[in-house]
């Protein structure tokens, strides 16, 4: 399951998925997500709750790459990922972060991220 939501008042796009994600829901997240890209504004915020995520279909990944790079192409400013205790997702997300010339902070859970992002942090 998903949520891509495009908070136009804070300039910011938050990506929520949990449970199990397979081939098709991966490509539905990505193109909700794209899409929602185009009503912000560039220096954009970019929150993604990933750790409620059981299993992810290797077309998961290419579509979290997929938001990625359209997020860098729109000029985002800010991206904090949060991955709960899940060492695992950490390491496999910052590693394609890096791969496309940034790092996300990190948090453990969407209230940390969202004070991160609200007091002009990180």
């Amino acid at each position: 399951m998903f949520e891509v939501e495009a908070l136009v008042g804070k300039n910011r796009l938050v990506v929520r998925i949990w449970g199990d994600i397979a081939k098709e829901e991966a490509q539905r997240v990505g193109d909700a997500a794209v899409r929602a890209i185009d009503r912000l504004h560039p220096r954009f915020d970019l929150l993604s709750d990933l750790k409620g995520v059981t299993s992810l279909d290797p077309e998961g990944t290419v579509q979290l790459r997929r938001i990625m790079e359209a997020a860098k192409a729109r000029g985002f400013g800010r991206v904090v990922r949060v991955v709960g205790r899940s060492l695992d997702a950490a390491l496999v997300f910052g590693r394609t972060s890096r791969e496309l010339g940034y790092d996300a902070h990190l948090a453990f859970s969407l209230e940390e991220a969202e004070r991160l992002l609200d007091n002009g942090a990180p």
